[in-house]
C-alpha cells in the first residue's frame, strides 16, 4: 500500500471509483500514469477536481499519459545502464536462482543523473510516510542506487532498480566530514531477502576507508530501518576482538567504542546499542546471576539520566 498525497485535504473530489495507474519501466523509470473512473460529477457550475494537474505538481519528473507512447517507449530500456561509478556487486540465492545486483554511486554533478534522480524520488514519497523530495542545490548529497542485472527474455542485459539510499555529508571540524543516512527505500517485489541490508553495508563500505569520515549516523530512523541497521551493525563488530564473549561480560568500554569508530564509522550511541545485543547473544538466561547482571547494566543505563 502506498500513496502520494497530491492536495492538502488528502481527498479528491468529484469521481466515483477513481483509479490512478502509475507504470514504471524496470530501469530508465519511463513513466505512465492514467486515469479511470467509473463516473465523474457532472452538475452544472461544479467542476470535479483535476486529478492529472495535481499528479503533476506532485510527481515533479516527466510522465506520459499515453499508454501507446509509453508501451513504445519501454523500447529504450534494453539500451539502459545505470548512472554512476559501480560501488559493490554481489549474488543473492544459488544455481538458477542465482540473482545478481550492482550499487551505484551518484552525487549532484551530473546533470543526467539528476533528471534521472526525479523519477527515483517518486519511489520515497510513495513508500517513506512525511518524505520529501531531496534539493539537489545543496550539494552534498550521495546517492547510492541499487538495481537488478539479469537478460531479458531476447539476451539483453539489463537493469531494474530494486532500490535507493540518500545519504547527506554534514561538515566535521576542522575538515571532516560526518555522512547521515536520509532515506533508504526497497522496492516491493524485492523486500524480506536480505537487500537493505547488503545496502546499507554497500553504504558503510564506501566510506569506511575514507579519513575524512568522522562517523556515519542515520535521520530519524524508523523502527523496520533501526532493525536492519542493528542487524549489519552487531554482524559487522561481532567479530572484533572488544565484543569478545569474555570482554563483553565486563561491560562497555572505550575499546568498543574506539574500534566501532576506528572500523566501521559506528558513534558511540550505536556501539552502546551493539554491545545490549550481543551481550544478550552470550548471556545465559536461565542463569540468574548471569541474567540479573545484564538487566542491571541495561537498569542503570536507563536510569543515569535521572541521577
Amino acid at each position: 500500500t502506498c500513496k502520494i498525497i497530491i492536495c492538502f485535504s488528502e481527498q479528491i473530489f468529484g469521481y466515483k471509483g477513481l483509479k490512478i495507474k502509475l507504470y514504471y519501466a524496470a530501469g530508465n523509470l519511463t513513466t505512465y500514469i492514467g486515469i479511470e473512473y467509473e463516473e465523474k460529477i457532472s452538475t452544472p457550475g461544479i467542476e470535479p477536481d483535476n486529478v492529472m494537474e495535481m499528479l503533476r505538481n506532485a510527481i515533479q519528473s516527466r510522465f506520459e499519459t499515453n499508454i501507446t507512447v509509453f508501451e513504445r517507449l519501454l523500447q529504450e530500456d534494453d539500451t539502459f545502464h545505470p548512472h554512476g561509478n559501480l560501488t559493490n556487486a554481489f549474488s543473492i540465492g544459488d544455481g538458477l536462482e542465482s540473482k545478481t545486483f550492482e550499487v551505484y554511486v551518484n552525487d549532484t554533478s551530473d546533470a543526467n543523473f539528476l533528471e534521472y534522480h526525479t523519477k527515483v524520488q517518486t519511489f520515497v514519497i510513495l513508500y517513506i510516510d512525511a518524505a520529501n523530495y531531496v534539493d539537489p542545490d545543496e550539494g552534498n548529497w550521495k546517492f547510492f542506487l541499487l538495481y537488478e542485472k539479469y537478460l531479458s527474455s531476447n539476451m539483453v542485459t539489463k537493469y531494474g532498480v530494486v532500490g535507493y539510499a540518500s545519504v547527506y555529508e554534514y561538515y566535521a571540524y576542522p575538515s571532516h566530514i560526518r555522512p547521515r543516512v536520509s532515506q533508504v527505500v526497497i522496492l516491493p517485489p524485492f523486500r524480506c531477502i536480505g537487500l537493505c541490508s547488503k545496502l546499507l553495508n554497500s553504504v558503510y563500505s564506501y566510506y569506511q576507508t575514507n579519513r575524512k569520515v568522522v562517523d556515519i549516523t542515520v535521520e530519524s530512523p524508523s523502527p523496520d530501518f533501526q532493525r536492519v541497521r542493528d542487524f549489519v551493525d552487531c554482524k559487522n563488530c561481532i567479530n572484533l576482538d572488544a565484543f569478545s564473549p569474555a570482554k563483553l561480560k565486563h561491560g562497555f568500554s572505550e575499546e568498543q567504542i574506539r574500534q566501532c569508530k576506528e572500523r566501521f564509522k559506528i558513534n558511540k550511541k550505536q556501539a552502546r546499542r551493539i554491545y545490549e545485543i550481543l551481550r544478550l547473544k552470550y548471556t545465559n538466561i536461565h542463569n540468574d546471576e548471569e541474567y540479573n547482571a545484564y538487566l542491571a547494566e541495561i537498569k542503570d543505563r536507563l536510569c543515569r539520566p535521572n541521577k
